[in-house]
């Protein structure tokens, strides 16, 4: 998978210093095919009940952390771990469907209160390039289901899209 319709925000770099805090926010929701690879190497009852709109969550510890968040502040299936997770500490800030590029921003430092950013290269282009992509690619495809259209219709691509945007508005909300 290519990755290079993928814009990164300039002069932000990442390296993950297992502080924990992006696990320790909100566990992340996984697809079927995530859950399938999770439960393959042994994993069992991690998933919350579907919520109303049908997404599975990973289950909360008491502490309100990631299910799979150990005491020293790593993934216990970091090879595993879903898309989202991959993607952290950015978020999708836009995509354009018709120049098909997607436009990352950083997910709020002061907020998740994540270590690893700091100003310089971007490391891991590549593994947070494809997660954006895959990302966006069930945004589509949730959005060709609901409004049951093949996931090439320009309303489908325009719908996705806003609901990009209105999830980083509802976000942005959230931060103040």
């Amino acid at each position: 998978m290519n990755f290079e319709n993928v814009v990164f925000p300039d002069l932000v770099g990442f390296r993950c210093k297992n502080c924990g805090s992006c696990c320790k926010v909100q566990p992340p929701d996984v697809d079927a095919s995530e859950q399938k690879q999770i439960k393959a190497k042994g994993f069992k009852n991690f998933l919350d009940r579907p919520d109303e709109t049908g997404t599975r969550w990973i289950r909360r510890k008491k502490d309100g952390s990631c299910f799979f968040l150990g005491e020293d502040n790593r993934c216990s299936i970091y090879s595993l771990r879903p898309a989202i997770c991959r993607l952290e500490p950015f978020t999708i800030a836009d995509y354009d469907y018709e120049k098909n590029k997607i436009e990352l921003e950083l997910n709020f430092p002061t907020v998740c209160g994540c270590e690893g950013v700091f100003e310089g290269e971007i490391l891991s282009l590549e593994v947070i390039g494809k997660a954006a992509q895959i990302i966006v690619q069930k945004i589509v495809e949730m959005t060709a289901r609901d409004l049951v259209l093949p996931l090439t219709e320009r309303k489908v691509l325009s719908e996705a899209r806003s609901r990009i945007l209105r999830t980083r508005i509802m976000l942005a909300d959230l931060r103040i």
